[in-house]
């Protein structure tokens, strides 16, 4: 089987405002009203530049159930050049872009290779390239924002040879961070015999679990100081060898701005 990669982001929160920031100067908040969108930006350059077989995204693109008409057209234009490269992208709706919210663009509307995944049940998805079956792709998104049921439990078992990844917006095991939507435990996920799970909701990246590999991507940007949007935010970019993840999956920042926690000491300062 071929060797490729795929990247894995979640929690875009595109064309969002930051909080928390006071008053700054207008360069600076011009950086900072586009830095979400040129964030998204950066994920496709990223995506061509890799020449990726395919992008999934675990939920959360937009900040509310009331997108922005700014960041959806932004994101069929960064879909559509996707699609022009033969890249397939993946979509799992989450808890602040459930199905239920606003959308400009209806479902005929999304470029070539583009699936967004259902509430109803969740939707398996073969990625096909060269006549060869590279990877079978498993999602489901949230019809409501309110989703507290374990959605990790309705993915069907792994049949077939190949890849297989679960793309899921949820809590796995505690986050005391963040709000206990659609929340699972690692053996949940086990249990579907996948190869991968692209997980979204938690803003920090991390890897829970090698064997299958459990990973959040993290948030593509942060958008406040506060401590769990600090530090370096992007995506993962996932090698696989014969049908198989091949190493821990390697985190590539894309955030145009930065926040980060300095602790000062004021000791000896002067009065």
């Amino acid at each position: 089987m071929p060797s490729f990669r795929f990247l894995h982001a979640a929690d875009l929160h595109l064309d969002t405002p930051f909080a928390g920031l006071g008053r700054v100067a207008p360069h600076v908040q011009e950086a900072l009203r586009d830095a979400s969108l040129r964030a998204w930006d950066a994920l496709i350059d990223l995506a061509l530049d890799e020449e990726v077989a395919f992008v999934v995204l675990a939920g959360d693109l937009y900040d509310g159930a009331d997108r922005g008409l700014r960041a959806q057209l932004r994101v069929r234009a960064g879909l559509q050049r996707l699609s022009d490269a033969g890249i397939a992208a993946f979509i799992v709706h989450g808890n602040h872009d459930p199905l239920d919210g606003w959308q400009a663009i209806d479902a005929d509307g999304w470029p070539d290779g583009v699936v967004v995944c259902p509430s109803r049940e969740v939707l398996s998805h073969e990625v096909v390239r060269d006549g060869v079956r590279l990877a079978t792709l498993h999602g489901i998104s949230y019809a409501t924002r309110e989703t507290t049921a374990n959605l990790a439990r309705r993915f069907p078992a792994a049949s077939g040879g190949g890849l297989h990844v679960g793309v899921v917006h949820a809590t796995v095991g505690t986050q005391p961070d963040h709000s206990p939507y659609a929340p699972c435990t690692i053996e949940d996920l086990r249990a579907a015999g996948y190869d991968y799970w692209g997980l979204g909701h938690v803003h920090g990246h991390d890897v829970l679990a090698d064997d299958p590999v459990v990973a959040y991507s993290g948030s593509l940007q942060g958008r406040s100081p506060k401590r769990t949007e600090q530090g370096a935010k992007g995506a993962l970019l996932v090698d696989v060898v014969d049908d198989r993840i091949a190493g821990r999956p390697r985190h590539v920042p894309l955030d145009l701005v930065r926040f980060v926690g300095l602790e000062v000491d004021l000791g000896e300062a002067a009065d």
